[in-house]
């Protein structure tokens, strides 16, 4: 039985093997709002962005600092605690919460889960809160983990440990990491916790569950921070992956009317 309600779900059909099951996204979760203190450290963020900026045009600089501010924003967004480790924060995150719920609901259908993120800070709080929360503690894997086919560590070495655990079971993935090379058809819940600039990246992601050997529906979830006030980075960057994937879908089908 579906988790998610039917006026919730968009399947995808374009390019799907005939043979593999449907891949159904869940939209309720791209809607996740934030709590003040997650919003004041925003608010924070984006005025030490324009301090910053007074004082480069003063000294006549010209160094760019865009990328770090971009990573703090994202990391307020994702987790807030990996900004300014205050417990409240910690158990306080929207997107945590809304992620402990989400997992919650997965374990009482017995479904395995991959989580991808590949910020490093999050990865960890990730496993973190899991392990508080239901006794496991899943394996991360990124782009320290081994690919050589020797070490028993392994990265499809320990994703099939991950996969023979009969019942629930999560896994942490860098996005970046295993965007391609490994099979994780034992999982049919995908959740990008954190969001690729590509949004090719994350649909090779998203495949190394929806593939040959998969036997079951796979529900892939986009968590995202919005905020009626502020234009948050994850809504930013959801609403751009949505263009350029739609722009790419209309490229594929021959679309005249493009602008």
């Amino acid at each position: 039985r579906s988790l998610i309600e039917p006026q919730t779900l968009r399947r995808t059909k374009q390019d799907v093997a005939k043979d593999l099951p449907s891949k159904i996204e869940d939209r309720t979760c791209r809607n996740l709002t934030m709590v003040s203190r997650q919003r004041s450290l925003y608010n924070q963020q984006i005025g030490e962005y324009r301090q910053r900026q007074l004082v480069q045009e003063a000294a006549g600089s010209k160094e760019s600092f865009i990328l770090p501010v971009l990573h703090k924003r994202k990391l307020v967004c994702a987790h807030p605690y990996c900004v300014e480790p205050d417990l409240w924060l910690r158990e306080h995150s929207p997107k945590m919460r809304w992620l402990l719920e989400q997992l919650d609901n997965i374990r009482c259908s017995g479904d395995k889960v991959i989580i991808f993120t590949e910020l490093r800070d999050v990865q960890r709080e990730v496993q973190h809160a899991v392990k508080v929360r239901f006794d496991i503690s899943p394996t991360i894997i990124n782009g320290d983990t081994s690919t050589s086919s020797d070490s028993l560590n392994s990265r499809q070495r320990l994703i099939d440990r991950f996969q023979a655990v009969s019942g629930f079971n999560v896994i942490i993935l860098s996005t970046v990491a295993v965007g391609f090379g490994v099979n994780v058809q034992g999982a049919n819940h995908v959740i990008h916790f954190t969001r690729c600039w590509n949004p090719a990246k994350e649909d090779q992601a998203t495949d190394r569950a929806y593939r040959i050997g998969q036997t079951k529906d796979v529900f892939v979830y986009y968590p995202t921070i919005r905020d009626a006030d502020i234009q948050t980075f994850e809504a930013t960057l959801d609403d751009l992956l949505d263009q350029r994937r739609s722009l790419a879908s209309d490229m594929l089908q021959g679309k005249n009317d493009l602008q």
